[in-house]
């Protein structure tokens, strides 16, 4: 799965600016719209991986269930021992075992953060993030997650100088990635509009993302490559859209929870 302060969030660049224009926001609605039919279509096989992170985006922005959601669900609870099943927590209730904590790599980080309230010591969580391969953009924008969730799911205090080390590397990435946005860009404005509620991308990562959504609605993982059509990055992207926050979709989205 390319799969999250007491005192508040690190802050990017960009907070405060104008307000987007109309034909910005009636864009990112359409863009979305055309997002969520992708996923809707009767003949598409939904990945595992998107059908969790769009469970747990659906509770917070009210989203319509994926009409072969349950299906894979199903198959996730089933493979008990699959790299799935201890995510199954972002889409519906369950029980922790002790496996579901154990850390290696980008996923295991996410982990810590889903289950930040089943560790042992809560320390545990900021120390794999110190420790992570700050080389492998995955273990950061995983590591950016899995300190947002601990945060806004279980109102854990953050340090502070690993938070601000994580966002700058962040903005790295997503800068590295414009104007061709792949999916680790896409991912790591999605995790930075996630931990800092308040953040306002620049109107040009709104417009470059929608620039690059295929006709059928979806994303790639590489940009302009036809054959990396990716569910994966497709989620990610209505991840960042639709916490774009002059969209307000919807005005007073749930609280950040997870089962």
């Amino acid at each position: 799965m390319a799969l999250l302060l007491s005192a508040g969030a690190t802050v990017l660049s960009g907070r405060v600016q104008a307000q987007a224009p109309d034909s910005l926001i009636m864009q990112v609605h359409k863009a979305v719209a055309r997002g969520l039919s992708y996923f809707s279509s009767p003949r598409r096989t939904l990945d595992p991986d998107a059908v969790l992170l769009h469970a747990y985006m659906r509770d917070r922005f009210n989203l319509p269930k994926l009409l072969k959601a349950e299906a894979v669900l199903a198959g996730i609870r089933a493979d008990s021992t699959g790299q799935f099943h201890k995510f199954l927590r972002l889409a519906e209730p369950m029980t922790c075992r002790m496996d579901f904590l154990d850390a290696d790599g980008a996923n295991d980080l996410s982990a810590a953060g889903v289950w930040y309230d089943e560790l042992p010591d809560q320390s545990l969580l900021m120390e794999r993030i110190r420790d992570l391969e700050w080389n492998e953009p995955y273990q950061v924008t995983h590591a950016l997650w899995a300190l947002a969730m601990a945060r806004n799911c279980f109102h854990a205090e953050v340090d502070t100088a690993v938070e601000r080390r994580l966002v700058e590397h962040n903005r790295a990435i997503m800068e590295s990635g414009r104007p061709l946005w792949n999916d680790v860009a896409i991912e790591a404005l999605a995790m930075a509009q996630y931990n800092d509620t308040a953040y306002v991308p620049p109107q040009e990562y709104i417009k470059e993302i929608i620039a690059l959504q295929n006709l059928n609605g979806s994303w790639n993982w590489v940009p302009h490559d036809p054959a990396r059509e990716s569910q994966h990055t497709t989620i990610l992207a209505l991840w960042a859209l639709l916490q774009y926050k002059p969209l307000q979709w919807p005005v007073s989205p749930r609280d950040m929870v997870v089962h």
